[in-house]
């Protein structure tokens, strides 16, 4: 037999197996560094999908340990703090009124600082604020 009659043999033999040959299993070695396989986006997607696996494990564990919080519900919150903030500031005319009534300017900027103070201070209460966390938390 001459070396090009074993190169066609070969040739051929090969074309055989490939045809013959079970195309899961050829893929699986490929993706697992054996055969000659065409798998390289099947192993980038095995491993898009590991990285995805993980990356939501990550954030369970961040949600259940309390270092994550849901967007919607903080921005639900936010916007609740404004209100109230908009309100307390609102009523603010009607709680000086009547305190201002015969007062001088002076007196009535003097009333007038010390209300704003006053609703400010309720509206900065750590624990108050941490309260009604708790009590949206649970609720």
């Amino acid at each position: 037999m001459s070396e090009q009659d074993c190169e066609a043999d070969f040739t051929k033999a090969v074309e055989i197996v490939m045809t013959l040959a079970d195309s899961d299993k050829v893929i699986g070695h490929a993706a697992n560094g054996r055969g000659e396989g065409h798998s390289s986006a099947y192993a980038e997607a095995k491993a898009q999908a590991e990285l995805h696996r993980a990356r939501r494990l990550e954030l369970m564990n961040l949600k259940a340990e309390g270092k994550l919080v849901d967007r919607a519900e903080a921005t639900e919150i936010g916007v609740r703090i404004f209100a109230e903030i908009r309100t307390a500031f609102l009523a603010l005319g009607r709680r000086v009124a009547d305190k201002a009534a015969g007062q001088t300017a002076r007196e009535v900027t003097r009333i007038i600082d010390s209300e704003v103070r006053d609703v400010l201070t309720t509206l900065a209460d750590e624990a108050r604020f941490i309260r009604a966390l708790d009590d949206e938390a649970l609720s």
